[in-house]
């Protein structure tokens, strides 16, 4: 029988098909069953990952799993061709979140200025 937690974590089809769609060459063609493949094995990496990461932030006597037992679990997974692009993506994504919130930060200070000029014009 498959393990629970694989069926608990299913991920959205419609991602699954696009990233499937982009690794792909244009020309090839996936069948549904084999994108459900591709989704349970995903999910059971992730538990993998997760699962290995937890049990080193535990043994850190920490209950949140940080970015650096991330890379510890997949090393251990020994699946090291991952840590340099996963590193890349999350570097990516934090220069992102900080140009959303200093754009909203520039929104905030504008609409502020907005207000007390429209005060001042009372």
């Amino acid at each position: 029988m498959a393990d629970p937690k694989v069926d608990d974590l299913r991920l959205p089809a419609a991602v699954i098909a696009r990233i499937v769609k982009d690794a792909l060459p244009s020309n090839a063609a996936v069948s549904k069953e084999a994108k459900t493949a591709l989704a349970r094995a995903a999910a059971v990496f992730i538990l993998n990952v997760t699962t290995a990461a937890n049990e080193h932030a535990d043994g850190n006597k920490r209950k949140t799993i940080s970015a650096s037992d991330i890379y510890y679990a997949i090393k251990v997974l020994d699946c090291e061709q991952l840590e340099k692009p996963l590193q890349e993506a999350v570097e990516a994504w934090k220069v992102g979140k900080s140009a959303k919130a200093e754009e909203a930060k520039k929104r905030r200070a504008e609409k502020k200025a907005n207000d007390v000029r429209d005060i001042e014009d009372m």
